[in-house]
């Protein structure tokens, strides 16, 4: 709008000063601060730069980085991380130390960071190992220093000899039985480097090493089919060894389950490890259940269902080191026999009266003590009948009326025939006469509603009933004051 006002307003100068204007205006237009070109550059420059910015920071993350170990003034190579060099310095004095246990070499390395080209690699721990070494003022070789699961314990120059010896030996340990994946139990690697001339052995001397046996005397327990002869097999002992440990021994007599010896047991400084595979019979142990019935009295229990153990068939892998079982897994296991569960009854019945017009609403302390029944001759205190007499066929079962102690069982002479006494230990005793048959003994513990005796018609009795008394301190009550056949 302003460049048009400027252009109308020189028109009405003449010719020269209109061109003249239209310039100037043009210009203004163009690189004034206002203008065209620098609002242009006032957006477009932090484009460029964030742009610029993205740009270097791309060229960086596409780089890679090493770090860069100097030691002595001397550039031993690049490593990916710091604690590679420590890995290394641990190293050089695994070797230092096996020469001289006393020996300690301080490293103190300086580290830069570098960018990697194409012509630079990564050192792993064992060359920067090599290369720290062979910057010390220590006498070196170059050879194959032997690690057993990461314990250097010498170098030798053939590793070959070593390993192939090594190899014969695992191939020719004697087992009997099928076996699998025999192997030595730990790690033996050879690793080439350069190592002190003075921790390069022989390689004779180091396969006496990776073969020794360190022997220690143990106590065995002897078992069922074990005999001298067998247990110096098991412990690769002879018999002057055997007599030697156990001078005490009577050579005559056979060896006796249970009897602590001694044996040398041998431990290898690389146990060899197999595993067999074997077939074994284990049990399942049977579930043990309650089951309440109307057919055992109250308070008793019975065994309905007697349990059984099931069978299973497994297929174990035993892991043996040195021929000694050390661990075994199950590889699986399949159910022959199902175990039977064990169910023992729980009593619920309780004794009533055989007809429902014997009705007795005393406070429930005793049970109605006879399986049926009837009241036949009730407790009258006028007539001296010191008891309640509860008709029965004969045999039918007398039940206790209460927890207690059975103070006598037998035969009576005062006219009960056989009879039961309990003391319930509360002050109370209960009498139960003229009995056909005695289940229980002077002293005995009892339960309520467990069976003690029969009906019967012994001693001073016209007919088969049971004469049931309820005594304290030794005084005669009324039964039915205790008794409640409606619960």
């Amino acid at each position: 709008a302003e460049l048009g006002k400027s252009i109308k307003n020189a028109k009405k100068l003449g010719k020269g000063k209109f061109i003249s204007e239209i310039f100037k205006s043009f210009f203004k237009y163009l690189f004034s601060d206002e203008g065209i070109v620098c609002t242009a550059f006032n957006y477009i420059l932090p484009i460029f730069s964030i742009a610029f910015l993205i740009g270097i920071i791309r060229y960086g993350m596409g780089l890679e980085y090493g770090i860069n170990v100097e030691y002595n003034g001397k550039n031993l190579g690049i490593i990916s991380e710091e604690s590679e060099f420590d890995e290394a310095a641990k190293e050089v004095q695994k070797r230092i130390s096996y020469v001289d246990s006393n020996e300690y070499i301080e490293f103190s390395p300086k580290f830069s960071l570098k960018i990697i080209s194409e012509d630079d690699s990564f050192m792993n721990t064992q060359q920067l190992a090599n290369k720290m070494l062979s910057e010390s003022n220590k006498e070196l070789a170059d050879a194959y220093g032997i690690y057993v699961d990461g314990q250097f314990i010498g170098a030798v120059r053939d590793k070959n000899k070593v390993a192939d010896t090594m190899t014969k030996n695992l191939l020719n340990y004697k087992v009997d039985g099928e076996i699998r994946d025999m192997c030595y139990s730990k790690s033996i690697d050879y690793v080439e480097g350069i190592y002190l001339t003075e921790s390069v052995i022989s390689e004779n001397e180091a396969i006496k090493k990776l073969t020794a046996k360190n022997y220690s005397t143990e106590s065995y327990v002897v078992q069922k089919s074990d005999s001298i002869v067998s247990v110096c097999q098991k412990y690769n002992m002879t018999e002057e060894k055997f007599k030697e440990l156990n001078p005490s021994l009577d050579e005559e007599k056979s060896l006796v389950p249970g009897t602590v010896i001694k044996v040398l047991e041998a431990e290898s400084f690389i146990p060899i490890q197999y595993i067999r595979e074997l077939e074994t019979t284990s049990f399942i142990d049977y579930e043990t259940v309650e089951v309440e019935t109307s057919e055992i009295n109250l308070g008793r229990s019975e065994l309905l269902v007697k349990g059984s153990r099931g069978e299973k068939q497994n297929k174990i892998e035993v892991t043996y080191i040195d021929g000694v079982e050390r661990s075994r897994k199950t590889l699986s296991s399949v159910i022959t026999k199902e175990p039977t569960v064990e169910q023992i009854g729980i009593g619920t019945y309780t004794a009533k009266p055989a007809s429902s017009d014997t009705i007795l609403t005393g406070s429930g302390k005793f049970a109605w003590p006879v399986d049926g029944g009837f009241i036949s001759d009730p407790f009258i205190s006028d007539r001296n009948h010191k008891g309640m007499d509860i008709a029965a066929p004969a045999g039918t079962d007398i039940y206790a009326a209460g927890d207690g102690v059975v103070v006598a069982s037998g035969w009576n002479t005062g006219g009960y025939g056989y009879f039961v006494m309990i003391d319930h230990l509360d002050g109370y005793e209960t009498l139960y006469g003229h009995c056909s048959g005695l289940y229980v003994v002077e002293g005995q513990t009892v339960t309520r509603g467990q069976l003690i005796a029969a009906v019967g018609t012994t001693g001073d009795s016209t007919g088969n009933h049971c004469h049931f008394e309820v005594r304290e301190s030794g005084m005669c009550l009324n039964p039915a004051n205790f008794v409640n056949t409606e619960e």
